[in-house]
């Protein structure tokens, strides 16, 4: 076994460790547009990344990047509170302080690669328990080419200062939230391809567990007459046809995206985050007449203009 210190132009030899076979895994903050040269990784490897708003719009992380790896096969994630750079092979680990970009490539930076085995196994773990996990597909990169244009300089955690990320799900403040009743329905071949276009992708399980995903919302009615069509940001709470089960708040995550073939139906993409479960819909009722909320309307489509019942719905969830 042998352990190998390389700087202060460490990326030829990070590069040229990756060129081992088997999948790869890493975890890299930040990365420009020429991440891919440096970091040439292919179908089936997984990067998790730093692609926060504050990373996007202090331009540290690359929407182009991030593409380019999407389009390759690369299973990308990101979570806001990201500042190490981690790669695992099947045969080495690789722990330092390069990111991936050309700044990177002309200051003094210092990685340590190893083929230690529990050296090995403890790095894979570390990228296996990186939390706040967000899946990097189509939507996701529209969003960030639309913040990556904003363009201006923002704290990043770990940098300049040490505040810890917060999770990024919930606006804040909730001022617009509705509750939906589920409507059963069967989308045409058409429907389901538009919705396999923007939804998340559900592939390999490798790699940290994904918290939030995308699910796709019709609303045959936009308009209508519970209060206006949807806007990105706003807080859906959906109950069960049959009045039983009180769904976990999602929240809108893409403009109207109109229904092939139908009148008037738009679908929206909802983000969703996958550790919270559905409340019983007697249960909730109980616990927000606890808070001083006897009239919730959990069983009625409408507008929650109270905001102090929208403060008691998310409490339901701890949120």
């Amino acid at each position: 076994m042998a352990t190998t210190f390389h700087g202060p132009s460490p990326w030829p030899h990070i590069t040229a460790a990756l060129k081992a076979a088997g999948p790869r895994y890493a975890a890299i903050a930040y990365l420009d547009a020429d991440a891919p040269t440096l970091l040439p990784l292919r179908a089936g490897d997984v990067l998790v990344v730093n692609a926060a708003r504050a990373a996007l719009r202090a331009h540290a992380t690359s929407p182009a990047a991030l593409a380019h790896y999407v389009r390759a096969g690369v299973r990308v994630l990101s979570t806001p509170n990201l500042h190490a750079n981690v790669l695992v092979t099947s045969r080495r680990a690789i722990v330092g302080s390069a990111g991936a970009s050309e700044s990177s490539t002309i200051a003094d930076e210092a990685v340590l690669v190893t083929d230690d085995p529990d050296a090995i196994a403890e790095a894979r773990r570390f990228i296996d328990g990186l939390d706040e996990i967000t899946e990097v597909d189509q939507t996701f990169l529209d969003n960030a080419n639309a913040i990556w244009q904003i363009g201006r300089i923002v704290p990043l955690p770990g940098i300049g200062g040490r505040v810890r990320a917060e999770p990024e799900f919930l606006p804040t403040p909730v001022t617009r939230m509705f509750l939906w009743h589920i409507t059963d329905y069967q989308p045409s071949a058409d429907e389901l391809q538009e919705r396999d276009t923007h939804t998340a992708r559900r592939r390999s399980a490798a790699g940290p567990a994904t918290r939030y995903v995308l699910e796709w919302f019709r609303l045959d009615t936009p308009g209508g007459r519970r209060g206006g069509r949807l806007e990105r940001g706003d807080v859906l709470l959906q109950v069960t046809a049959d009045d039983h089960w009180l769904h976990p708040p999602a929240v809108v995550d893409s403009d109207a995206i109109p229904v092939p073939h139908s009148r008037k139906a738009v679908a929206y993409l909802l983000r969703t985050r996958v550790d919270l479960e559905p409340i019983a819909i007697s249960d909730a009722e109980s616990r927000l007449a606890d808070l001083g909320h006897t009239h919730p309307r959990l069983r009625t489509d409408h507008r929650v203009v109270s905001a102090g019942l929208r403060a008691a719905l998310l409490r339901l969830w701890n949120l």
